[in-house]
């Protein structure tokens, strides 16, 4: 679908936009994107999740302190993301408490998120950090619902922690986890860190999401709404077969 001084018009231009230039001006956008937006999705995957059943299961388990530790991994949920992002990019910014103390220790600070490579990383451990609020949330419920006569018996059987958490604890909020995965595949290829708030995609931090964002607002002189749309139809036909595929797998096929 394209448009123009010609008017309205049905055919595969944008589409082919996609394919032959892969990315604006024939550059690289598109495979920055693109790698980008898997890296924030199987980082959510094989890190965040595991890490968040891990929390849930020593706060279920009421270690010493851990209504303060639930407190303090949810309170970024609380804060308003422009206010996170702010408080963030002052503690790394220059004149900030990371540069006083490479200055105090005689080095010279460089502004991390100003930097190709060290830009991705940064914002790949802001999102991961400040991002179990939720999975802590719905995880725990889960957690908090079950049977604790089932493992009193494990305990008396000789089962250590590490077993009781895979072997018990997994199995019994699988629901809740294969869920939580099913979502996040559904809408992997939207996945995306705080690019807006941060990089605007500079220093090799695209994103399709936000790639899609600047394509509608113009940001850069490159507004193009239909290939904004082209981007967003092939998203869809990529992630929706991958997306059953997954539930397929995680349910089977009684599921």
């Amino acid at each position: 679908y394209g448009g123009g001084t010609k008017g309205i018009r049905f055919g595969f231009e944008n589409f082919q936009t996609i394919i032959n230039n892969f990315g604006l001006a024939g550059g690289k956008v598109m495979v920055e994107a693109i790698t980008n937006t898997l890296m924030y999705y199987f980082a959510g995957m094989l890190i965040g999740l595991p890490l968040s059943v891990l929390m849930c299961y020593f706060i279920y388990k009421k270690i010493a302190g851990y209504r303060f530790f639930r407190t303090i991994m949810y309170l970024p949920n609380v804060l308003a993301a422009t206010a996170l992002a702010v408080l963030f990019r002052y503690s790394l910014g220059d004149g900030g408490p990371v540069d006083a103390l490479v200055a105090r220790l005689g080095g010279t600070y460089v502004y991390p998120l100003g930097v190709t490579g060290s830009a991705n990383a940064i914002l790949l451990f802001y999102s991961l950090s400040f991002g179990f609020g939720a999975n802590i949330i719905v995880i725990g419920g889960a957690m908090d619902g079950k049977d604790t006569e089932m493992l009193e018996a494990a305990r008396i059987d000789g089962c250590n922690w590490f077993k009781e958490l895979i072997y018990i604890i997994v199995p019994a909020v699988w629901p809740t986890i294969s869920t939580i995965v099913i979502l996040s595949t559904a809408g992997f290829l939207g996945a995306t860190g705080p690019v807006l708030l941060f990089t605007q995609g500079s220093f090799g931090t695209m994103t399709l999401s936000y790639y899609i964002y600047a394509l509608v607002s113009g940001i850069g002189g490159n507004q193009d709404l239909y290939l904004a749309s082209a981007v967003g139809f092939l998203m869809t036909i990529v992630s929706f077969p991958i997306a059953l595929l997954v539930k397929r797998i995680l349910y089977g096929k009684e599921g």
